[in-house]
Formats: C-alpha cells, structure tokens, sequence
C-alpha cells in the first residue's frame, strides 16, 4: 500500500498533555460540584466535542452562552497548567514533522480542541513552521466531533487524499472509533498514557522515536 498523507490527532498525540486535562477538568467539575470516575471521565470527555461532553456532564442541552462560558473556564485552567509545566511536543514529533517535510509527504491536524486552543498550541509551539492552520480541522461547533467521522473526512478532503491513502495517528477511543469509520488506510495508536489498547489491531508506538519511517517516503 502507497500512502499520501498523514492526519494526526494533536492532545495526547503530538502533544502528551492527558494529565494537564484530567487536572483542569477536575479542578472544573470540583467547580460545580460534578464528580466523575475515571471510567466515566473516559465516556464523557476524552476525545468528544465540547458541546456534547458540557451537555453529557450537566445532562441537558446547554445554551450557546453557557457552552462559550463553560469552555473558556476549562481551556483557561488548561492553559494554565500547560504553562505552568512548560513541556513540550511529544519525543520525536519535531524531529518527524521535519522529515515529514523534507519528503514533501503531505500532512494535517484534525483535533478535537476549539479555535482558541488551537491557536494556543500555534504559539507555544510555533506549529506554522510545519501546518498550514487553514488546513487543520478543529472542533468549530459545527462539524460532528469524534467519534463521528467527520474531521478526518473533512482533512482528507483538505489533503486532496482517498481514505486508503492516509495514515491516521490517534490516542483516544473516539478518535479511533472515527479513524476506523473514516477507512483510514492505516491507523497508529500513539499510547501516550499507558492505557490498554489490546482490543484493536492497529499498530501501537509508545515513542515517535521508534517510528519507521519508511511509510513517509515519497516516490
């Protein structure tokens, strides 16, 4: 199999950031009194749209002012914390990202993060030196999050690139639910967590310094 493309999912993926949400998240739900599990955290956030997981955690439909209210309140103890622990992308993501370029092998980002996030992330980590942000798919209260396949249909279309020929890099349950519904080519776990991934059968890294990168060539 040729492929043509890449899509990586960004939090938990390019970026090992899963502490720094479960922290906001649970300095969020100790906010309004909302304890949750950490099975039920996994159900009810991780990977979704932010419309659906405000309106799974309040278990009603959320106004278009609570849900802008509610995001800014999470995403700025998010910030903070990210700030705060100044870490940055994942071993071996620059040094990918730059073979990636030099191939000229083309490639985007379809994330569940909202706009004001996703520009965060661009400072941070001065992701313009490898994406186009016209080109990253993010969660715009529109498009039906993961794990619907929509942002991956969505980048694919983007890429110019049929579903066999991208290689999708995914963390989270929905967002590979969404790879698989979307007839990715190839779909890799990024295990940034050390969760049990033994249900699927794709391939599974625990380190982009272990990717071979013979997938990315060009003809």
């Amino acid at each position: 199999m040729t492929f043509k493309a890449v899509i990586f999912d960004f939090n938990g993926t390019l970026f090992w950031d899963t502490p720094f949400h479960n922290e906001a998240w649970d300095l969020f739900l100790e906010r309004y009194q909302l304890p949750l599990t950490d099975q039920e955290k996994d159900e009810k956030i991780h990977g979704k749209p932010n419309k659906a997981i405000f309106n799974a955690l309040f278990n009603r439909e959320v106004s278009a002012e609570e849900l802008t209210g509610f995001i800014y309140e999470k995403e700025k103890l998010y910030q903070e914390i990210c700030l705060r622990e100044k870490q940055g992308l994942a071993d071996g993501v620059p040094e990918l990202l730059n073979f990636l370029k030099q191939q000229q092998f083309d490639y985007t980002i379809a994330t569940s993060a909202e706009i004001n996030n996703l520009r965060f992330f661009f400072k941070q980590f001065k992701l313009d030196k490898w994406f186009d942000p016209e080109r990253v798919v993010f969660d715009d209260g529109v498009l039906p999050g993961k794990p619907q396949p929509d942002s991956f249909q969505k980048a694919m279309n983007l890429l110019n690139c049929a579903p066999e020929e991208c290689i999708i890099f995914e963390d989270s349950i929905a967002g590979i639910q969404a790879a698989e519904a979307a007839g990715a080519g190839k779909i890799i776990i990024v295990n940034s967590t050390g969760a049990d991934y033994s249900q699927y059968k794709h391939e599974v890294i625990e380190s982009f310094l272990d990717l071979d990168k013979n997938f990315f060539r060009s003809n």
